[in-house]
């Protein structure tokens, strides 16, 4: 799991009468995409927050998992994060060894000593090398290309080990093919764990390169687009036009068990679910701006019931109360975010401990506890190594993770598993194995209900034909 940098929550920044509303979270090694409606205003003021002109008035703010306040968020960035855009030094006497040494940091004697033997060493020329920056260090600054000038704003970054890179409008700045080399030298810094922000509107761009693509609009962070959603849909979401909905998936139903079926379920705000779900199965729910996650999620885990409708498992009407006493048992509901807070899992105990929690009330109480504990320690061996199960969540990898929370319903065997937004979030690489873990519940006769925003380019890049098979478009 990479580790967290920086991230703000509901932040509420202030440049003297104006009011910003943005939603920041970045990992080492990540390059997040930005996306704005109008770079003179919501660009403008994003810009301006890493620069240090703006204030953090409300809100919650972390720098590398620690809560911090809003003096402390701006020395952080002040200190750490460096801008690339459209303005560069012009002055007729700096040379780019000046460049390097003396204006990216105050240090002291003994660091600078350090920091000329680097910057002469094999080291720094190998890096140059791979960055094609074969520019003279003692030569002027005012007569590099405007492209080795970038490449050596990233190299820079590199030298000093810069924690957050921010790259303003390149697209509008170099050419094409500039942007690409650029982008190659930017790939040295992820590998070296620095974090890259890419303020942009070329969202084909933003598409080739980023894991995440925030929105923003009117100077407030308005949504978030993950790499299985990039397309048209930023279109949508700006409003400019409708989103073309990909290739559906009506395929027969599975199995010939009817697990679930709803009748004009009704929530607030959203129009009434008519649906059934079959053993086997796994039925993609397409939720554009989560308003339907977020009524479902509060029928299920939130205690909210629904207005109106019927809901029907294994043919049997329940109630509300007749459902709730269900979930987690015969209805599981697949929250786990291991890159979040908030999952399901409890992070202090042992891999054990978690499945045991859910296991015994199943089992009942006639049984020996050890007993049953021995045989799910026994069972589980067959998927994690033995030493692994025994040590809490929060020392596991984050596909070992990944790959228990969903380990834990195979186990578990309810008769339906809801999934909010399983791929949102998560690595591309962790895309398959998600898709291999929904696979094995559904072979176990579960009924699948995957709830996402979009699954088509996933479904286009899988090579799972199992998945393809049993994925069925229900609305």
């Amino acid at each position: 799991m990479k580790e967290e940098l920086i991230r703000v929550e509901n932040g509420c920044f202030r440049r003297e009468e104006d009011l910003y509303r943005f939603e920041i979270s970045i990992s080492r090694g990540e390059c997040i995409g930005v996306y704005v409606d109008d770079h003179f205003t919501s660009g403008t003021a994003y810009l301006d927050l890493f620069k240090g002109n703006t204030h953090l008035e409300q809100g919650r703010a972390f720098s590398c998992g620690r809560r911090v306040g809003p003096l402390e968020l701006e020395r952080w960035i002040v200190q750490n994060a460096r801008i690339v855009n459209l303005h560069r030094f012009h002055s007729q006497e700096l040379t780019v060894r000046d460049f390097l040494l003396a204006l990216d940091r105050p240090v002291s004697r003994r660091q600078r000593r350090g920091a000329v033997q680097r910057l002469y060493g094999p080291e720094c020329r190998a890096v140059r090398a791979q960055m094609e920056l074969d520019v003279p260090l003692e030569g002027r600054l005012v007569d590099l290309s405007l492209l080795d000038y970038y490449r050596l704003c990233i190299f820079r970054v590199w030298f000093w080990q810069g924690e957050l890179l921010v790259l303003d409008r390149i697209t509008e700045i170099l050419r094409q093919r500039d942007v690409e080399k650029l982008m190659d030298c930017v790939q040295l810094l992820l590998r070296q764990g620095t974090a890259v922000f890419l303020l942009d509107l070329d969202e084909t761009f933003l598409y080739r390169y980023c894991d995440r693509i925030d929105i923003v609009r009117s100077r407030r962070t308005c949504y978030r687009l993950y790499p299985e959603e990039y397309g048209d849909q930023l279109y949508a979401v700006l409003g400019w036009k409708p989103r073309d909905r990909g290739a559906e998936h009506t395929e027969r139903h599975w199995g010939n068990k009817q697990v679930l079926r709803l009748e004009g379920l009704s929530f607030p705000e959203m129009a009434p679910l008519t649906c059934q779900i079959h053993s086997g199965e796994i039925a993609y729910f397409r939720d554009e701006n989560y308003t339907a996650a977020a009524r479902l999620r509060a029928c299920f885990l939130d205690g909210k019931g629904w207005l109106s409708g019927e809901l029907w498992l294994n043919g049997q009407p329940q109630t509300y109360a007749e459902m709730a006493r269900r979930l987690g048992t015969e209805i599981g509901i697949q929250t786990e975010r291991p890159d979040r807070p908030g999952g399901v899992l409890f992070d202090n105990l042992t891999a054990l401990d978690n499945l045991a929690i859910s296991l015994l009330p199943k089992a009942g109480q006639r049984l020996v506890r050890r007993r049953i504990t021995e045989n799910i320690l026994e069972e589980a061996s067959k998927w994690f190594p033995r030493e692994d199960l025994l040590r809490p969540l929060r020392t596991w990898t984050l596909p070992a993770r990944l790959r228990f929370s969903y380990y834990k319903w195979y186990l578990l065997n309810p008769q339906l598993l809801i999934c909010f937004f399983p791929f949102s979030g998560q690595e591309t690489a962790h895309h398959e194995l998600i898709i291999d873990l929904l696979v094995a519940c559904a072979e176990r006769g579960m009924a699948i209900w995957v709830i996402s925003s979009g699954i088509d380019a996933i479904c286009k890049k899988t090579e799972n034909q199992e998945f393809l098979k049993r994925l069925r478009t229900i609305n």
